[in-house]
């Protein structure tokens, strides 16, 4: 099949040019433009057009016939178009049939035959790389999942599609959010499930949709009644959809609320509420004409009569529901309708009439799918002989309760072994998909790089042609001579450009050497003579320990003061020659403060200095690791040498939504306002003495400065009440990309 892809409104102009000559340049235009926007059709394709346009119309009738409720009607409009649909169709075709196909099914609960046909459809899609496509078939497949008690499968698909909208949380996102609260629901992930309806809850109250969000009152209903067993909270959420959905007059999903209400109230032994609002579903769903919804609400009401001991009341609302159930093949229907006509009549104490209803159960669950159901039955009829002490038969249900629930451990076995075809599955289609979208933009760059070729080479034979007409005309040998003249001209032009940009760079390497010799020179002499002094003392005169320990720690904290220092010149040499590369990962920022802290114990303890270290984030840090090792670094040794002696620092690590916030503290006379200047400037080197007669080289704080500039954060300084200075660093978040081995913003 042929694709056309384009903007329907867009057209050709073509300006007439009395030159002979350029209108032969533009006929040849023309054929140019039009033998590459015709290279690739065929008179063969136009039938097969036509077919499939057909079929298409063919589908999309079935689909507004199922949008109407007539699932007859659509399933004729698609037995029709399938007769067409085969591997040979085109993939948009084929998606769009299974997928109607699939959504046909679901509703006339067809289950298996719904996730055959939305699996197909998931093909189509990942081939043509459509994401409204992959949603489409993932959220259906996952629903039809659902409905088949397939939970932990609905949410591996669920979460494949919310990870294709994670960059477009729109109406579609969060509706399938919602679907998934369901499937947590089911899979007794109750946190989760309530999580998600909050979340989705908040994104309708801001859309101000009051439609959906009636939907999500409910479901919180739900949740709250099913599996927190919070009646009294359930009652409030039901309420609040009942409102909603009584100022958007929706009646079929007010009968829902009422229906599930008058649990609610059963629950909480309220009987008088319940009869009422199960009375009211009644009601309008008669009025609806909701057939399935009044089997549900009968049996319902038969279950409040029969905790209330009205038993003939009982049976007779267990009736309506499998008269409803038996008239429209509504399986679940007829199994607990039956089960309910059962319990009444033992109840009553007509134990033969209970026991042919058990047994009727028993028939209509054997070519069931539902364990469940299955179980539900053997454990009434196990319960039931137990009881007329017929020790036989209720041995023999034993057994076959316990035959079930293998059966049911090994389903659970085989389904944990699918979750994890389907993962791998998944997994592989994705890099196949991946594999198939390189090659088509490779072969799509080659053909435009065709194209692109052909035009520019008639375009410059048009040129050539124009060219050569002017200069026959004109003073050929003259215009040379001027051409070459000027092209000698540009080239010295762009040789002294090239000379001077050079000149500058030497200029600037020279000043750079100058910088580094001269505080190699004037800042390491200090540290480096006090370490000889102290190795000359140790070695002249004899030591006890504790002098001798005192010694090495001073020793120790002049060599961590000259490496600190060499180590700041080098990063700072580094940065002015312009080396602004990043390596991103994922840091223990525990351990390098705590490391930093350490290696600076010399200082603090000769100081007397507390340092105080809280962690508050709890998201995973990501930045480049000596550039935050040594921002933190410097901040640190800026906070011990500007405090006083039995001073405090306080280190803080925290978290905004979108950046890590890393702050330091002390107690000194505070940052001079020329500094920060100058570091705004970056004018000249300033540098100023410790409380103690610490002396720095004066590139530290540029050199957090930059680092910080180069994960585009930012730095700035407060006063510390009474006195001393607060430094504050925001890193914005960073989201390591695994597929291009880099990072991006988060």
């Amino acid at each position: 099949m042929v694709k056309f892809v384009g903007n329907k409104n867009e057209s050709i102009t073509f300006v007439q040019i009395s030159s002979p000559m350029f209108r032969f340049s533009t006929y040849i235009y023309i054929f140019v433009y039009v033998s590459l926007f015709c290279q690739n059709i065929s008179s063969q394709d136009y039938p097969l057009l036509q077919k499939e346009n057909a079929v298409l119309e063919l589908i999309d009738s079935a689909s507004e016939a199922l949008d109407d409720g007539n699932f007859k009607k659509s399933a004729n409009f698609l037995s029709l178009a399938g007769a067409s649909v085969d591997t040979a169709s085109s993939d948009f075709i084929y998606f769009k049939y299974h997928n109607t196909l699939g959504s046909l099914a679901f509703s006339r609960h067809q289950i298996a035959e719904s996730q055959r046909a939305y699996s197909e459809a998931l093909k189509a899609s990942r081939i043509m790389q459509d994401t409204a496509f992959m949603v489409a078939s993932y959220s259906g497949l996952a629903n039809a999942l659902l409905v088949d008690h397939k939970y932990k499968k609905a949410l591996i698909y669920q979460k494949e599609a919310l990870a294709m909208l994670e960059n477009n949380k729109d109406r579609t996102y969060y509706g399938l959010l919602s679907n998934m609260s369901i499937a947590y629901k089911q899979s007794q992930d109750f946190d989760n499930a309530l999580e998600a309806l909050l979340t989705v809850e908040e994104y309708f109250k801001n859309q101000n949709d009051q439609k959906s969000l009636a939907t999500i009152q409910n479901n919180l209903g739900e949740l709250y009644r099913e599996n927190f067993k919070d009646f009294s909270k359930a009652k409030e959420h039901y309420h609040k959809a009942i409102k909603l959905n009584t100022s958007n007059n929706d009646l079929r999903q007010l009968t829902q609320n009422y229906h599930n209400i008058s649990l609610a109230c059963n629950s909480l032994k309220q009987i008088d509420s319940a009869f009422f609002y199960i009375n009211k579903a009644l009601e309008i769903k008669t009025e609806l004409g909701d057939i399935g919804g009044l089997a549900s609400s009968n049996h319902a009401l038969g279950l409040f009569y029969l905790e209330s001991g009205e038993y003939d009341a009982a049976v007779k609302a267990f009736q309506n529901s499998l008269e409803i159930s038996e008239e429209f093949g509504i399986a679940p229907g007829l199994y607990h309708a039956n089960i309910g006509i059962g319990d009444a009549f033992l109840a009553k104490g007509e134990r033969v009439k209970a026991l042919s209803y058990y047994q009727k159960v028993e028939d209509i669950v054997s070519d069931a799918e539902s364990f469940e159901m299955k179980a539900g039955i053997a454990e009434k009829l196990f319960a039931f002989y137990n009881e007329e002490r017929d020790f036989e038969k209720a041995l023999f249900y034993s057994e076959k309760i316990k035959e079930i629930e293998d059966s049911i451990a090994l389903i659970k076995s085989n389904d944990n072994l699918e979750e994890l075809r389907i993962k791998y599955e998944t997994s592989l289609a994705e890099t196949e998909n991946t594999i198939l979208r390189e090659r088509e933009a490779a072969q799509k760059k080659q053909i435009s790089s065709q194209k692109v070729f052909l035009i520019v080479l008639f375009v410059a034979l048009t040129i050539v042609i124009v060219m050569l007409i002017t200069l026959f005309k004109s003073n050929l040998a003259k215009r040379k001579a001027y051409k070459d003249v000027r092209r000698a001209t540009d080239e010295l032009e762009k040789q002294l450009i090239i000379v001077k940009e050079r000149e500058a760079e030497l200029d600037r390497s020279v000043a750079l050497k100058d910088k580094i010799f001269s505080v190699l020179g004037h800042d390491l002499r200090t540290p480096l003579a006090n370490v000889s002094s102290l190795i000359d003392s140790m070695s002249q005169i004899d030591l006890s320990p504790d002098e001798m320990e005192f010694m090495l720690k001073h020793l120790k904290g002049e060599t961590s003061a000259s490496l600190k220092t060499l180590e700041n010149i080098l990063q700072w040499a580094r940065l002015q020659m312009k080396d602004s590369s990043m390596n991103v990962s994922k840091l223990d920022e525990d351990g390098i403060i705590i490391e930093i802290i350490k290696n600076f114990e010399s200082h603090t303890e000769a100081k007397a200095i507390e340092v105080n270290y809280v962690n508050k984030s709890k998201s995973i840090f990501n930045a480049d690791e000596n550039q935050f090792r040594s921002i933190a670094n410097n901040l640190i040794a800026n906070a011990i040498k500007f405090s006083p002696i039995k001073g405090m620092v306080n280190l803080n690590f925290n978290e905004s939504n979108d950046a890590f916030i890393f702050t330091v503290s002390d107690e000194g006379e505070g940052i001079k306002s020329s500094v920060v200047k100058n570091l705004e400037t970056q004018e000249e080197l300033l540098s100023t003495y410790g409380t103690e007669g610490e002396k720095g080289t004066g590139i530290g704080l540029r050199i957090v400065k930059d680092f910080i500039n180069l994960h585009k954060g930012t730095l700035e300084f407060s006063k510390n009440e009474p006195k001393g200075t607060i430094v504050t660093v925001a890193i914005p978040k960073i989201e390591i990309s695994e597929e291009k081995n880099g990072f991006m913003k988060g």
